[in-house]
C-alpha cells in the first residue's frame, strides 16, 4: 500500500470538504499530529482509523486506497465522477477537454 498517495487523497478531500486538520482529527477520534503524519505518508494508520477518516469526509474507504488495488472500469468512472462532483460546469468541460488531449496525444503516440 502506498501510504503517501492515500495521506495525500485524504488531504485532498479534507480540504475539498473544507474541513482543517483540527476538524478532522476531532471528529476521527485521532491528534491532529498524528492526521498530519498520515496525510504526509510517514505513519502507517490502523484499519479502524482508516475507516473512522473515510466516515468523518464522507467517503468509502476503497476512495482512499484505491492505488492499493485494480480499479476496475466500472470503478473508474465512479472515481472520475467523484472528483468533478461539486464542480463548475466549467471546471467539468476543462477535465473533458483536457482529457480528450491527453487521449489524441496517446493515440498518435501509438
Amino acid at each position: 500500500m502506498n501510504y503517501t498517495m492515500m495521506g495525500e487523497r485524504i488531504r485532498r478531500q479534507r480540504l475539498a470538504n473544507k474541513m482543517t486538520q483540527e476538524i478532522l482529527a476531532e471528529k476521527a477520534n485521532i491528534s491532529v499530529s498524528f492526521l498530519g503524519q498520515i496525510e504526509r505518508g510517514e505513519r502507517k494508520p490502523s484499519l479502524e482509523t482508516i475507516i473512522n477518516i473515510a466516515n468523518s469526509l464522507g467517503v468509502t474507504v476503497d476512495q482512499l486506497l484505491t492505488d492499493s488495488y485494480k480499479i476496475a472500469p466500472k470503478s473508474l468512472v465512479d472515481e472520475l465522477a467523484f472528483l468533478v462532483r461539486e464542480k463548475s460546469e466549467e471546471e467539468i468541460r476543462t477535465v473533458i477537454e483536457v482529457t480528450k488531449t491527453i487521449i489524441k496525444y496517446n493515440n498518435k503516440k501509438d
